[in-house]
């Protein structure tokens, strides 16, 4: 009689080409968030034409599909569904330059193929419990323009899609959470486990000056810019009182320079984060940038306006479940392949909901190139898909065998920070700080 782990990674293997191809589509036609129309509707066409019932237009452009029932315990798997700007990718799009430079794409393709390999295996129908892919949108923070508009309109109420999901109720029905994330850069078979993440504040900063002609009468201006060079400068000279232990990140861009060549900038504005890998050393950190900004204005007698907002808190990771992970992708690409325990500088949503719920985020290989780079690409489709989309159908079922035995025992002994309605009461009492 077959292994039922050994039926799905055979599944898996008979439909990877409708893998590959839904990756690879998605991965040449890049949307930003909550614009992911076409991306969002193939991952529903290909649910439903492998039987699966999907809720639609969730908060905007996310989708919800489940499988089996719970008598038990409901597993969530998470598909990001969004690009980010990458300038000179070659399958940027017009809208920004979006491209699939994170790997979104193929995370969306591993977790329908997961889907799929458990609808086929009809393993569910024994083991009794459920499992709920949840499309998230808008996971990259960016375009915040538009988002800020999305949130005038009451189309959304938060920047990112697992933020608003969260506030509408859509995972309340998950008890434990699975999702996957390429490591970027790495040909060769290699994972990743019990990484964290950093959180961040997400800074506005426009310093005003005085217009006056750039050649004829400088003095009679206030050069916006020289004070935004100025506060750049100060912020670092900030960077050797960061502690290395908070894994302190902070870097922006001057979105706006000024206006004319030929006038003194009156107006210059930079985005900024503000990084760490906890919420007190964010705050701290936050507190020595904006000072430093606010020299700058003063050096020149300018203005300095600081927006602060609250961008994703610090991701920390469910261990218990990440040796679940880590045991299945061992029997794949051997234990000497797999990092534990690595501390990342990035962030991401995830991190919000790894504070309600018990999570994992586990990191794959196959890629070459740099994570949010124009030469990130897909080198090994057997590594970038096949292998994490096994890894995970084998997890999801050491977690619900002996009616959900391993799962249970996981979500009991795990302490989440919050409550969904403590993190909602949290996030908006923190919304501007």
């Amino acid at each position: 009689m077959i292994k039922i782990k050994d039926l799905l990674c055979e599944i898996l293997d008979g439909i990877k080409d409708d893998i590959f191809n839904i990756g690879d589509n998605i991965f040449k036609h890049p949307e930003l968030g909550f614009k992911e129309y076409k991306t969002s509707k193939l991952a529903c066409e290909y649910l439903k034409g492998a039987g699966i019932n999907v809720k639609e237009n969730l908060s905007i452009t996310g989708f919800k599909a489940s499988l089996g029932s719970k008598k038990n315990i409901n597993i969530g798997l998470i598909a990001e569904l969004d690009a980010v700007p990458t300038y000179g990718h070659k399958y940027s799009s017009d809208d920004m330059n979006a491209a699939h430079s994170c790997g979104h794409s193929n995370q969306t393709a591993i977790m329908l193929g997961v889907m799929r390999a458990l609808k086929e295996s009809k393993i569910l129908d024994e083991l009794g419990g459920k499992v709920t892919l949840i499309g998230t949108p808008a996971e990259e923070f960016t375009d915040f323009d538009y988002r800020k508009n999305l949130i005038k309109e009451n189309k959304i109420s938060y920047m990112s899609g697992k933020q608003d999901m969260i506030k509408n109720g859509v995972f309340d029905d998950i008890d434990i959470i699975i999702s996957c994330h390429t490591m970027g850069g790495i040909e060769t078979p290699m994972a990743d486990v019990n990484s964290s993440l950093n959180g961040f504040i997400l800074k506005n900063i426009t310093y005003l000056g005085k217009a006056a002609h750039a050649g004829a009468a400088p003095h009679l201006g206030i050069n916006a810019l020289n004070a935004a060079v100025i506060g750049l400068s100060a912020v670092n000279a900030q960077r050797e009182t960061f502690i290395d232990e908070d894994n302190i990140r902070v870097h922006g861009i001057i979105k706006e320079g000024g206006q004319t060549i030929n006038s003194v900038p009156e107006k210059v504005v930079i985005e900024a984060y503000v990084r760490g890998n906890s919420w007190n050393s964010i705050v701290d950190a936050n507190s020595k940038v904006d000072r430093a900004f606010k020299a700058g204005a003063y050096a020149v007698g300018g203005k300095c306006i600081i927006e602060n907002t609250i961008g994703y808190l610090p991701f920390e990771q469910c261990s218990p479940l990440s040796s679940v992970l880590k045991n299945n992708m061992a029997s794949l690409i051997g234990i000497e392949n797999i990092i534990d325990g690595k501390k990342s500088m990035a962030s991401g949503d995830i991190g919000d909901l790894a504070t309600i719920k018990p999570t994992i985020q586990f990191g794959f290989s196959g890629f070459t190139g740099n994570v949010h780079g124009s030469d990130f690409d897909i080198v090994n489709n057997e590594l970038a898909y096949l292998i994490p989309a096994k890894a995970i159908a084998m997890t999801i079922y050491d977690l619900l065998k002996n009616n959900g035995e391993e799962a249970s025992k996981i979500i009991k002994e795990s302490k989440t920070k919050f409550t969904k309605e403590e993190y909602i009461k949290s996030w908006l009492e923190n919304k501007e700080i």
